[in-house]
């Protein structure tokens, strides 16, 4: 089964490290199942977020059913 999460990476100003991870709510990463649902999503992300050092995408994901 297909769904879709949005991936979040996030640099350092020099560039020196990045942190990635799912985007996450109470500790278990956002699944959608359709990649227009975690489009709408990611925008979403994106507006509350302002910092020009993240950045977000969308990922599909296999999960065992």
């Amino acid at each position: 089964m297909k769904k879709y999460g949005i991936w979040k990476t996030r640099y350092t100003q020099n560039v020196a490290k990045t942190f990635e991870d799912w985007v996450r709510q109470d500790g278990a990463p956002l699944l959608f199942c359709s990649e227009m649902t975690a489009l709408e999503a990611k925008h979403t992300e994106e507006m509350r977020n302002s910092d020009e050092y993240t950045e977000f995408e969308v990922r599909e994901i296999e999960v065992s059913a």
